[in-house]
């Protein structure tokens, strides 16, 4: 996930191995998001069969402020 170069939105591919904990998967690829203070703002099961895509708005949050002029 780190250090890959896209703009503001990210579309990380998540295959999920079936042999394993699906759930602690998907929460492990939530928490790494959240370190880097990314916002989930989209799934997609395209990849039903062996994963599924996160879509993520990784600019920082301004939670209404402007800082604008």
């Amino acid at each position: 996930m780190a250090g890959e170069q896209h703009g503001r939105y990210y579309a990380q591919e998540l295959a999920v191995d079936q042999n394993a904990n699906v759930r602690e998967q998907i929460q492990s690829a939530l928490d790494e998001g959240e370190r880097h203070e990314w916002h989930l703002v989209g799934v997609s099961d395209v990849m039903a069969d062996h994963g599924v895509i996160l879509f993520w708005d990784t600019e920082r949050p301004s939670f209404g402020i402007s800082h604008r002029q």
